[in-house]
């Protein structure tokens, strides 16, 4: 179990694989949303169109708008200590490095799901597009790390929600 910093009311940001229960980023990987979007709308793909010289406007075939894929960024902080278990002290910065590794293990799989219970957004067809770390410190038994995950999303259209311990179309 990773170390938690006590946060009241702290609203999780969720990861869904496949059909297994929704992960709580927090509870899983220590991992707490500090910064994150609120994506409610896609933007639209230009439309097919002729424009003919010989006629004003553009003639547009917009019966049916297709819209493009996006990318957010979620700001995530992950705060660990020193643990003991018998004789065994275990490193906060290598606690730190493994809850990272087994996010990313899960992440780097293909496409998943997410829901952010403080936007009270999710979507689906996610795929991890990037990192970026802004800050690292380790110091006195305690290390902490703040990092930028980007996420890319190809379904800029379907809504998804919270239903139990899955994350599912709206």
């Amino acid at each position: 179990m990773p170390y938690l910093p006590l946060i009241f009311n702290y609203k999780p940001f969720y990861i869904q694989i496949g059909n297994d229960n929704a992960i709580d980023t927090s509870t899983q990987w220590g991992m707490i949303a500090k910064e994150n979007p609120y994506v409610a709308l896609p933007k639209p793909k230009e439309p097919y169109k002729n424009s003919w010289e010989d006629e004003d406007g553009d003639d547009e075939y917009n019966s049916v708008m297709k819209y493009e894929a996006f990318t957010f960024d979620v700001k995530f902080l992950i705060i660990t200590k020193d643990t003991t278990a018998g004789a065994v002290t275990t490193k906060a910065v290598t606690i730190l490095r493994n809850q990272m590794d087994s996010f990313f293990d899960t992440v780097k799989q293909g496409e998943f799901k997410i829901f952010d219970s403080y936007t009270g957004l999710g979507r689906q067809r996610v795929r991890y597009d990037g990192y970026k770390e802004d800050d690292f410190k380790e110091r006195n038994g305690k290390a902490r790390v703040e990092f930028t995950v980007t996420f890319k999303v190809n379904d800029p259209v379907t809504l998804m929600k919270m239903s139990g311990n899955s994350i599912v179309t709206v």
